[in-house]
């Protein structure tokens, strides 16, 4: 369960801006768009948040921070060298900022226990790493490391202040010496099997799901085959789910076929980075590449047609890619990070997909789902409440995020117009451009 996360000083983000999964004191949906953590009745979080904002608000990169950090965690002890790089790009409209590192902050919930973890880097190293757990509801800084390279008694440990309590149980000194400069102690506790931080580690891992933009289509295509074969119930849900949408799906199947060349250029140049290094890169370039067949009902016949996905309309393709993540997500309990959820799909869709969970019925395990959209007509008071919309906008060339629920909105005020009348901000104004919107002096809208 997420609970919060953090960013300051990362591409369009300066300042310190948190996205908080946290529902605030309002009765709204209580019991369906919420739910209780365990062990504490006084925190309830939100199953989903909707991130509205114009383009280039910076939408996309608190998102692109959270993948950061997953990444970070997951392979900065196996995929790192000596010298590498980081991931790090921090804010570089204004001169000081540009030479800091960048901060990242995440509270989260991992069976039952609730953590804080948070570090602080630049590309080329990390200047603080700290993990706080709540075993009980009872703080124990589990440990930390900071780099003071100017103190004279840190000179033998590469210029590094490290702390660990006793609530951190099992070897610690020995995974610190595998520790890089460029590597997360978190990532090398997990290399070496310690019991408690690879806990934290698993929900890096696995319970933070991500569909990006920039990743393209190819491992949420190749997610939703390999779920549907090993699991026939599961790809029962997803014809169901394709069949419910209106799309003329009754079945599907899939046909293997080898890969040709330009494929496998494809996949080379999309996934350069994870083949780099990696001793099964040719085998995983010689398997077979799957192919999906859906399968139409004749409308003057009992007969049925074949078709392939790629004669499908991008949203018919759009669906069944996300699918896999959606209902795996749901049954799991886990978190799907979707940007541009609405991207070719019809509006009734997205909300139906939304819908799921905020329907206790269908969401029984507390996932949670984060997104960004420009789909207004998702701004409805009986999807969301105040508090799982939030906006970015531009501040002084700065990402700003912030929450509908600041606004106390009236309980039937329409929050689509609302918003397209800029009372919330986070929307474009557009000057100079043909046919355009104006504002007037009122700050109503004339076309």
């Amino acid at each position: 369960m997420l609970v919060e996360f953090s960013v300051e000083n990362y591409r369009s983000i300066q300042e310190k801006q948190t996205l908080s999964m946290v529902a605030a004191d309002n009765e709204t949906m209580l019991d369906s768009n919420t739910f209780s953590v365990p062990d504490n009745d006084d925190l309830r979080l939100v199953t989903s948040a909707a991130i509205y904002g114009p383009n280039a608000s910076g939408k996309s990169n608190l998102l692109k921070a959270i993948q950061v950090l997953k990444n970070l965690v997951i392979k900065s002890a196996s995929r790192m060298q000596i010298g590498d790089k980081l991931p790090i790009e921090p804010f570089r409209l204004n001169s000081e900022t540009a030479k800091k590192p960048s901060s990242f902050e995440v509270i989260f919930i991992h069976d039952d226990i609730r953590y804080e973890y948070g570090v602080s880097l630049n590309r080329e190293r990390v200047f603080e790493e700290w993990l706080i757990a709540y075993p009980n509801e009872i703080q124990q800084n589990w440990f930390s490391r900071e780099y003071l390279p100017d103190n004279p008694k840190f000179q033998t440990d590469e210029g590094y202040k490290w702390s660990f309590c006793k609530g951190l149980k099992g070897e610690k000194k020995r995974i610190q010496r595998f520790v890089r400069s460029n590597s997360l102690f978190i990532s090398h506790a997990a290399q070496n099997n310690h019991p408690q931080l690879k806990e934290v580690f698993d929900f890096f891992q696995d319970e933070i799901n991500m569909i990006s933009l920039t990743e393209g289509q190819l491992r949420e295509f190749d997610f939703t085959i390999k779920m549907c074969e090993e699991d026939n119930n599961f790809r029962e849900q997803i014809v169901n789910l394709l069949s419910e949408a209106d799309i003329g799906i009754s079945d599907i199947r899939f046909e293997s076929e080898p890969m040709d060349d330009n494929i496998k250029l494809v996949v080379q140049n999309l996934f350069s980075k994870e083949f780099e290094g990696r001793k099964n890169a040719n085998n995983l370039l010689e398997k077979d590449f799957k192919k999906v067949i859906t399968i139409h009902k004749m409308n003057d016949s009992n007969s049925k047609i074949e078709l392939e996905m790629s004669d499908e309309s991008a949203g018919t393709e759009r669906l069944f890619n996300i699918a896999g993540y959606l209902l795996f997500v749901l049954e799991c309990g886990e978190v799907l990070i979707i940007d541009e959820l609405d991207r070719s799909l019809h509006p009734v869709l997205s909300k139906a997909l939304i819908r799921m969970f905020n329907n206790p019925e269908i969401n029984k395990n507390n996932a949670q789902l984060i997104f960004t959209t420009h789909d207004t007509t998702l701004l409805d008071g009986e999807i969301f409440r105040p508090d799982q919309i939030w906006f970015t906008e531009k501040d002084n060339s700065m990402t700003k995020l912030y929450s509908l629920f600041d606004f106390r909105p009236r309980e039937h005020e329409s929050l689509q117009k609302g918003y397209l009348l800029g009372r919330y901000g986070a929307i474009p104004f557009i000057n100079g451009f043909k046919g355009g919107s104006e504002k007037d002096e009122k700050g109503k809208i004339d076309k």
